[in-house]
């Protein structure tokens, strides 16, 4: 039997809040669909993964191409506001968190010994940015033996160009990139 689990990655306010130290256009708008799918999966019992990225404020742990801009702007930085997840999509009680400092939720997080031991099949994926954080993620994630869909209007990117060339290439791929609705109408099993 399948398994699905929910990813919601990077809507954390320095991203998805009106005014983030590294806000991303359209990011905001998508958190009504994002909470849509999540509802659901909390009345499936299905599981949801926060995925959010921290920064040490040092720089220590940063891929080495936003070193600078860490220097200038604190951004996801543990103990400040722009960490915290954006309101209305806050985690509750059995729901997890995981923490990463790269690109893809997999790399150097525990997110995939968790899945399999969680019997999870496919994965559901939402958030921002779709070029770098979510399309890693999915790329990694299809390696890794799992059914991908990218929910391509619970996710955003700089620009709709940008946005719709990404999905393009996700599909091209062969994962899915279906909406929200396409996604829900066929997510209808009880845990």
């Amino acid at each position: 039997m399948d398994s699905h689990a929910l990813l919601i990655i990077d809507m954390q306010h320095d991203f998805a809040v009106p005014g983030g130290a590294c806000e991303v256009p359209g990011a905001h708008a998508t958190i009504p669909v994002i909470r849509r799918v999540l509802g659901r999966f909390r009345d499936l019992g299905l599981p949801v993964f926060h995925i959010v990225r921290e920064y040490r404020a040092d720089g220590s742990d940063v891929e080495i191409t936003r070193l600078h801009a860490l220097k200038e702007k604190n951004m996801v930085v543990p103990g400040t506001q722009g960490v915290r997840i954006a309101p209305g999509l806050e985690p509750v009680e059995g729901e997890y968190r995981i923490v990463k400092q790269r690109f893809s939720a997999f790399m150097f997080t525990e997110l995939d010994l968790i899945l399999r031991r969680k019997g999870v099949t496919h994965l559901a994926v939402t958030g921002t940015q779709l070029p770098f954080c979510l399309r890693t993620t999915l790329f990694d994630g299809l390696s890794l033996g799992y059914h991908m869909s990218l929910l391509t209007d619970a996710s955003s990117s700089r620009t709709n160009e940008i946005h719709q060339a990404n999905i393009r290439d996700i599909r091209d791929a062969g994962m899915s990139c279906v909406t929200v609705d396409q996604y829900l109408t066929g997510i209808n099993q009880p845990a």
